[in-house]
């Protein structure tokens, strides 16, 4: 028998903000493999926005609730410690959702998703979770690219632009030749967004003439909207779009924490002949291949820059998703374990 420490779900949170009380860290037993099993050794965790829909406790929500006093499980690159697994042997690299744990067999409670070997090409071990990851650089180029159908010369505003897909977005419209405007909530962010990651402008999601602003920039309104915030911020951007313009939905996390977070007011959507197209990466299988070879060309290249917000140790990972729906992230949040 194996002891490992792991960081479980105390209660169920309908709404409300994640705060890290919400977790606790314990110790458990790990029994032997069985067949097919791995022990996994976790290198870095993907701390993601998708949880918050998955501690809700709620009968028939839009994902699989984590029982009370079950271990939090999420997207991760480990080490197989152990392998009674035809395809993994002992010191391969793999990525695949995992217990946040120190040491944990899989497959965990109710995953869908086999390991995948760690590309070689990928020498950052985090990178795989963000800028080459599903949650990540994959969903930000398949949204801007494939559900987007973004080109040269269009006006595109990105939401959570600092934030992990966002940051990856922006700079992908841009070198699709598209002018874009992002919104962050801080004079820093926006300094990045324009400095670093050559955004055309940057603004505050939170000024009362937000409209005004866009309109300033865009005189006959954004082409694209990509969404990763919704609610009244998104409203406002829809007003502001030229008629007929499109929006890509990545995500709504400021709603995430309300009793009607998927409550949308479709007036602008209407009054501006908008398209509203809600996506994942996995609607687009066959452009996958494809785009992780663009992430790795325009990395290597120096013409995307990724992100990343690092906190180190399992003891990290409650602050590190309550950080994340407070904007203290930059880029992709991850906790290393190395």
């Amino acid at each position: 028998m194996t002891r490992t420490r792991f960081v479980s779900l105390s209660r169920h949170l309908p709404t409300g903000r994640i705060e890290p009380d919400l977790f606790t860290l314990t110790t458990k037993e790990l029994p032997g493999l069985r067949d097919g099993q791995l022990l996994l050794r976790p290198l870095a965790f993907s701390v993601d926005a998708t949880l918050r829909g998955r501690l809700t406790g709620i009968d028939g929500y839009f994902l699989p609730q984590i029982p009370v006093g079950a271990a939090v499980t999420g997207l991760a690159v480990s080490e197989v410690a152990a392998s009674r697994h035809p395809d993994h042997r002992p010191g391969d690299r793999v990525v695949s959702e995992a217990e946040w744990a120190d040491l944990s067999i899989w497959p965990p409670r109710g995953t869908r998703l086999e390991p995948a070997p760690l590309d070689p090409r990928i020498r950052k071990p985090s990178h795989a979770l963000g800028v080459f990851g599903l949650l990540g650089g994959l969903t930000a180029h398949t949204g801007v690219i494939e559900a987007g159908r973004v080109s040269a010369g269009e006006a595109v505003v990105i939401s959570a632009a600092a934030g992990n897909v966002g940051s990856l977005a922006g700079q992908i419209a841009t070198i699709r030749g598209a002018r874009v405007l992002g919104l962050a909530g801080s004079e820093r962010k926006r300094r990045i967004l324009i400095e670093d990651l050559g955004f055309d402008a940057a603004l505050d999601y939170r000024a009362a003439d937000l409209d005004q602003r866009i309109r300033a920039w865009a005189p006959q309104g954004p082409d694209l909207y990509f969404d990763s915030v919704g609610g009244e911020v998104s409203r406002t951007v829809m007003t502001t779009m030229r008629r007929p313009a499109r929006v890509v939905v990545c995500g709504l996390i400021s709603t995430y924490n309300d009793d009607a977070a998927w409550t949308v007011d479709i007036t602008p959507v209407y009054s501006n002949g908008l398209t509203l197209q809600g996506y994942t990466p996995l609607q687009f299988p066959d452009a996958l291949p494809a785009a992780l070879d663009h992430l790795v060309d325009w990395v290597e290249s120096g013409r995307l820059i990724p992100l990343e917000t690092q906190r180190h140790g399992l003891e990290a990972l409650p602050g590190a998703i309550s950080g994340l729906f407070r904007g203290e992230n930059i880029g992709k949040m991850i906790v290393t374990m190395i």
